[in-house]
Formats: C-alpha cells, structure tokens, sequence
C-alpha cells in the first residue's frame, strides 16, 4: 500500500512455499464480489474478463503461497 499524497507505505513480505493451481470460477467470483461488489456490469473489464474468458486459454491460475515467515514494514514517510 502507497499513497504518495500522505507518505503511507506499508509492505507485507511472505516467504514459504508456492504451488500454482487450476483457477477455480465460482471462488474467483466469490473473492472478487468481496472486494468489488456483486454487481459485476460495474467491475472493470480486467477483473470481469478473469470470469468470463477461458482461464486455460487465457492461462489464469490461483498461486497458493504456505508461509514460512511474514513481515509486515511501515516505511512511512513525511510529506
């Protein structure tokens, strides 16, 4: 997360082991209605395509990350 007009940078670093997986529609939908509503004619095309088009054509997959160590930094600075 930055925002350059307040100097809010915050940084999450995760380390571990990844695997990547088939991507799985209905749970594709179901995290994008968290962040974006569930009206998705207001979605932006990017995100509605991850629904719509054919995830092995377009070559879309879940990462799934188990891990090892996460460190969360603020690197905050003053405007």
């Amino acid at each position: 997360m930055c925002d350059v007009k307040t100097g809010l940078v915050r940084q999450v670093i995760a380390r571990g082991q990844a695997e990547i997986l088939p991507f799985d529609v209905p749970r594709g939908r179901c995290k994008l209605n968290r962040y974006l509503g569930a009206d998705d004619a207001k979605w932006d095309n990017r995100f509605r395509h991850y629904l719509l088009d054919d995830p092995a054509e377009q070559g879309t997959v879940w990462l799934r990350l188990r891990p090892d160590s996460l460190v969360a930094k603020d690197l905050s600075y003053s405007v």
